[in-house]
């Protein structure tokens, strides 16, 4: 913002709030801006704190899945007989 617009803005407070309420209405917005600042800092750190957490956890799952590895194949299958020894034909079985 230019010089000429704060003073623009600074002209139009002054005459909008009048001089005594002017200080006190300036404090108000310099205890808006800083909370919003603090804001916004706590959550920029809780965020990096998150997508630290994430990667270590990444960091960690292949290791512990390669240990407990898990069977692939969990789809259908045809058996030659229904189990029970009689030729009745193929048989569809889901084995997982």
């Amino acid at each position: 913002m230019s010089f000429s617009g704060m003073l623009v803005l600074l002209l139009l407070a002054l005459i909008i709030f009048g001089p005594k309420k002017l200080p006190q209405v300036g404090k108000q917005i310099g205890r808006v801006l800083a909370e919003l600042k603090s804001f916004t800092r706590d959550f920029k750190s809780q965020l990096e704190i998150e997508v630290e957490g994430a990667s270590q956890r990444e960091k960690i799952a292949p290791e512990s899945s390669s240990q407990s590895q898990l069977p692939t194949d969990t789809g259908l299958r045809v058996l030659g007989t229904d189990g029970f020894g009689s030729g009745h034909g193929p048989v569809e079985a889901f084995h997982g």
